[in-house]
This record gives structure tokens, C-alpha cells and sequence, in this order.
């Protein structure tokens, strides 16, 4: 499935919409994106039941302000409306791999119990 680029309204659409959503965060004139691009792109080959996301922080600053971005790229994977990870930089393909394959396996009543243990 090819990378979508998305901006706010695109964005919560994806997430409302689909149960995995991963998010690059990124910039045009980031030679660490320019160089991770091709490594989110085959991940996005490689796991066709997941959105794979773009979002320009440089375009949508306010969204990117929003998400607190603070480097770029940052990833974020969504899982049932849920951010379930978040980390600044690029990481080589076996990693991304796992992380992915991780978030697939996540139970989400878990991160549920979690999170409302945390907020009481």
C-alpha cells in the first residue's frame, strides 16, 4: 500500500478509520527523512493492512506543534485510536520491522486497563 500524505483532518480521518496507522512526522530538507523514506515505503509494501502515513511538520506546523514534534522524522504508531508508540529518528528496517510486528501483537483491553489505571 503506498505512503499517504496526510494533514490534520486526513490524519484524524486515519486514525478514526483504521485499526493500525503509523505516522512519519517529517521534513523536505531532512537528510535523515530523505534517507528513511525508502525504508517506511517498503515497510508500507511489506505490511499492506497498515496505513502507512506522512505528515509534512514544516506544512502542518500547527499539527505538528500539536503532537509536540521536536525532531524530525518522528513516528508514531495508532493503534484502535490509541498512540501506542512514539520515537524521534529512523530506524533501520529489522528494527522497524519489529516494532511493527510488536504493535500488530499489542492487546489493546491491556492498554486500555493501563491507561485507565494511569488516569485514576
Amino acid at each position: 500500500m503506498p505512503v499517504r500524505e496526510l494533514s490534520r483532518y486526513s490524519l484524524e480521518h486515519a486514525i478514526v478509520s483504521n485499526d493500525l496507522v503509523i505516522v512519519e512526522f517529517h521534513a523536505t530538507w531532512c537528510a535523515n527523512c530523505q534517507a528513511f523514506a525508502p525504508v517506511f515505503e517498503s515497510a508500507s509494501d511489506a505490511f499492506q493492512d497498515i496505513v502507512f502515513a506522512r505528515v509534512d511538520a514544516d506544512k502542518d506546523s500547527d499539527l505538528a506543534r500539536e503532537f509536540e514534534i521536536k525532531a524530525v522524522p518522528t513516528l508514531m504508531i495508532f493503534r484502535s485510536k490509541i498512540m501506542v508508540f512514539r520515537e524521534a529518528g529512523a530506524p533501520p528496517p529489522p528494527i522497524l520491522e519489529e516494532i511493527i510486528r510488536q504493535a500488530k501483537s499489542l492487546s489493546m483491553d491491556e492498554v486500555r486497563r493501563d491507561l485507565g489505571s494511569r488516569e485514576s
